[in-house]
């Protein structure tokens, strides 16, 4: 629920929900960890949808979800290894060659009114923005697509077992069977009439050992299992609109998971860009997924498997050019998160993010930003960590070449809890590269340092998220990707001298072949791993994926 004091904002700003469609614009898997079902971009400018039910993104053409509203559009890269147009650089509105808040730049090649119209999605929260251009990446696709995948694989920890499992030691203790009687002084009358005393000696006790049997920690639990999925997509441009819109649905069977041997999974994505005027740009945004286990590319979800989750963000965005190097933009979103497990469910919050950006264009190399942003977040079953949070962030973003991007948003953060009224302060960062290392080959970096949801509000917890991706195509057929996220929390109490640190890992590699036009196979592995201060929540997980895929 969008609260009514901030309407005012909402009015006067013209915006609302933020969250980026990472990887819209790419064929590829380029995030996250690979999944059953996860395919690349192919010679036909197609790619497969994520099953979304290993710990990836909710769908390889949605990429992850943001939990805040910054917009910093003009870092997009152009098209990916693979699709059906080499990138091309995008022309600034005063002709300098910097990219614009709105694409539809023209290259020295063409004539304006013959220019292909690009259209950027801004970024948000270390996420690059996303450039589309009709008859490249995901727009060279048909307008309707449906694929119907399924894949065979082995995860060998289905429980997410700790490593160092806690259990019960065999206990050996002493039960009492009679207790003891001391020694007992009687006093009589002798025969002569004389006082007797006579002591009675007491008994000691009884006992015997008795062995309670220890209780083993959980074992690891290793399983097949089968990953069938269908999904349809939707992609539509023209000269001021653009539109797509992905839906996805599967389910894990395992072989031999005691217990609850299915899990459902499911996405569903929608991007709506609208060009008012010349001037002014609407972008809308929905991304929703239903996931059983945990996906580090998600800022708002644990790194613990804890059941199923739905996590959905929400957002619109509206962009104004004042002049030909200066622009702003305002925005509003509104996330959820809700865990399927009642252990988990303290964790279920709604989330509003008001945002305004301010851009100048310095150079065409160089963009200047600064950025304000203000969160209020609400826990639906305990309201102890309800807090306000605002954001002051300046930066900048670089384009050397146009192989070469990246962005920069550095500054602070104020969190103040609602009912204690404790605040706390933390830096915050966000970073963003792209390097077309050749034309088959595309690197991607993101990273992002400050506050995430404490445990309590007594607690401060700072995370550092950082994740690389590797895209190669080694023919227009065989296409390679390889993701790398890493996670650092530290969670400090107040009035407590040590502090607890985990660290998570997880690696994705993962190949698609087109066979045909319809048919793709692919093979995916995955790894994630946790090492903590706490080692009985230390784990590792092994995951396994070969998939084939038809696409209508």
């Amino acid at each position: 629920m969008i609260f009514r004091r901030y309407w005012w904002a909402f009015l006067a700003a013209g915006c609302g929900w933020v969250n980026v469609a990472a990887a819209q614009s790419t064929p590829a898997a380029t995030g996250g960890a690979a999944s059953p079902g996860t395919g690349a971009s192919s010679s036909f400018g197609s790619a497969l949808p994520n099953a979304a039910g290993t710990g990836s993104s909710p769908d390889s053409t949605t990429g992850e979800s943001s939990a805040f509203g910054a917009s910093r559009p003009g870092t997009g890269t152009g098209t990916v290894p693979g699709t059906k147009k080499p990138p091309a650089e995008t022309a600034s509105p005063d002709g300098t060659g910097a990219a614009s808040a709105f694409g539809g730049g023209q290259t020295g090649e063409k004539p304006p009114e013959a220019a292909e119209p690009t259209f950027t999605i801004p970024g948000a929260y270390g996420r690059p923005s996303q450039s589309f251009t009709p008859g490249e990446g995901r727009l060279a696709r048909p307008r309707f697509r449906y694929t119907a995948s399924v894949s065979f694989g082995y995860d060998d920890n289905v429980f997410q077992t700790p490593t160092n499992s806690p259990g019960i030691p065999t206990q050996v203790v002493q039960v009492l069977d009679t207790p003891p009687t001391p020694d007992q002084v009687v006093q009589g009358i002798g025969p002569n009439g004389e006082a007797t005393v006579v002591v009675v000696p007491g008994r000691p006790a009884t006992t015997r050992k008795v062995v309670i049997p220890g209780i083993p920690g959980q074992p690891r639990v290793g399983s097949f299992l089968n990953h069938p999925s269908a999904s349809f997509d939707v992609q539509f441009a023209s000269r001021k609109t653009l539109f797509t819109f992905d839906l996805n649905a599967g389910a894990n069977m395992y072989w031999d998971r005691p217990g609850k041997d299915v899990d459902y999974t499911g996405s569903m994505a929608l991007l709506y860009l609208h060009r008012l005027t010349k001037r002014l740009q609407f972008t809308a945004n929905v991304v929703a997924a239903y996931q059983t286990q945990p996906n580090l590319s998600l800022i708002n979800t644990s790194t613990q498997q804890g059941g199923s989750y739905l996590n959905v963000t929400s957002s619109m965005n509206l962009n104004y050019r004042f002049t030909p190097r200066f622009s702003g933009s305002a925005t509003l979103n509104y996330n959820i998160l809700r865990y399927q497990e009642e252990l988990q469910q303290s964790s279920d919050y709604n989330e509003t993010v008001l945002g305004t950006e301010l851009r100048y264009l310095f150079s065409p190399r160089y963009t200047l930003l600064a950025q304000l942003r203000y969160s209020r977040i609400n826990y639906v079953t305990t309201d102890g960590r309800d807090a306000d949070t605002i954001f002051l962030l300046l930066g900048g973003e670089v384009t050397l070449s146009r192989r070469f991007t990246g962005s920069l948003l550095f500054g602070g953060t104020l969190r103040t809890f609602n009912n204690s009224g404790n605040r706390a302060t933390s830096p915050y960062l966000e970073m963003t590269l792209s390097y077309q290392l050749a034309r088959a080959t595309l690197i991607r970096f993101n990273g992002r340092f400050g506050f995430e949801a404490p445990p309590d509000e007594q607690s401060d917890l700072i995370s550092l998220r950082s994740g690389l991706t590797l895209v190669h195509s080694f023919s227009p057929r065989l296409q390679a990707n390889v993701g790398l996220d890493y996670v650092r929390q530290t969670t400090t109490t107040q009035g407590v001298d040590t502090s607890s640190v985990t660290n998570t890992i997880q690696l994705s590699l993962g190949m698609a072949y087109n066979l045909t036009r319809q048919w793709t196979l692919s093979a995916n592995y995955n790894y994630i791993a946790q090492r903590s201060t706490i080692s009985t929540s230390d784990y590792y997980r092994n995951q396994t994926f070969i998939a084939a895929a038809y696409e209508f």
